[in-house]
């Protein structure tokens, strides 16, 4: 197995907004009003870079979310 086959099969941990949105059956407005209210943590390389969302942070918003 070549070094690009291994890579293909790699998930990224970091999701953008919209997959973020996606993944949690949101908007993207509410993603980021999560974000920008400490809510939901973002990683962001700053100078205007594009919000990342880490899958493991997301899970959390799940879990703790849920009504039993």
């Amino acid at each position: 197995m070549t070094s690009e086959m291994k890579a293909e099969k790699i998930s990224p941990r970091l999701l953008r907004t919209k997959q973020a949105a996606v993944y949690l059956g949101l908007s993207v407005r509410t993603i980021r009003n999560l974000a920008q209210q400490g809510q939901l943590p973002y990683v962001s390389e700053g100078n205007g870079s594009p919000w990342r969302f880490d899958l493991k942070d997301l899970e959390r918003y799940i879990e703790t979310h849920k009504i039993s």
